[in-house]
């Protein structure tokens, strides 16, 4: 099973929307796809539930229990979060670090994705410990960029001290306005930081997004014609490719 995190230390970057997207695409190319939500917001679980059984839950990890995955559309099995998750991220005894890849070794799935909370706690730990790959989505704030070289040098330090199989797959701009100047010198300084981890795709600033996901769909469906669907497909490209490449 392929593990792919979606991390950033900062919310609202696109996290949950993309492993949303990501999720029904892979799904549509005949995957399994596993998808969990570790974030105790549970954004990316009311997509599919308004409330989630416990049997479902991640929180169970922590409780010495396996989670059994939800099947939330073809091909998608979910295993959810909400806010009862807070309470274990100060629980940071070693054994909590592994949790998440104990789950994993003992799910079966074709695609794993990780969508994670906007920290670099235990949570966010565990991704990095679990995961071969991490995708980075970053808006045009200023702290979100500022934020970009510690996280990388966060994964850095798991890569070489204890997860030598993890990797960048790459870092995606979304919540873009490309015809605002500040946004278009920003693209340029942050391809020019970091050049081959960024993916060419960008994610334009879309409210059909949130219109979609509202009615529980990805925009491609409801809107395939717009310019953010059609970002989301030439993303879902380009990470084959670099799968492809990388496997």
């Amino acid at each position: 099973m392929i593990k792919i995190g979606i991390i950033n230390q900062k919310g609202g970057v696109g996290k949950t929307t993309i492993a949303f997207h990501l999720a029904y695409l892979f799904s549509r190319a005949n995957k399994k796809i596993l998808l969990i939500d570790v974030d105790p917001q549970g954004n990316l679980t009311s997509c599919f539930k308004e409330a989630l059984p416990k049997e479902n839950h991640i929180k169970l990890i922590y409780e010495g229990q396996i989670p059994r995955p939800l099947e939330v559309d073809k091909n998608i099995f979910l295993i959810g979060a909400d806010i009862t998750l807070s309470k274990y991220e100060a629980d940071a005894k070693l054994a909590n670090f592994f949790k998440m890849k104990n789950l994993l070794d003992n799910l079966s799935g074709d695609i794993a994705i990780i969508d994670g909370p906007p920290s670099l706690g235990l949570f966010t730990s565990n991704i990095l410990l679990a995961s071969e790959y991490v995708i980075i989505p970053t808006d045009m704030s200023k702290f979100a960029l500022l934020g970009l070289r510690d996280l990388l040098d966060s994964i850095e330090n798991v890569k070489t001290n204890t997860n030598k199989d993890l990797n960048v797959l790459g870092i995606i701009l979304s919540s873009v306005q490309e015809r605002l100047n500040y946004h278009k010198e920003i693209i340029n300084d942050v391809v020019r930081e970091y050049k081959e981890l960024m993916f060419k795709t960008i994610l334009p600033e879309s409210v059909k997004v949130k219109e979609s996901i509202s009615k529980g769909r990805p925009v491609f469906d409801i809107y395939p014609d717009a310019k953010i669907s059609k970002a989301y497909l030439e993303l879902f490209e380009e990470i084959e490719v670099r799968l492809n490449g990388k496997r």
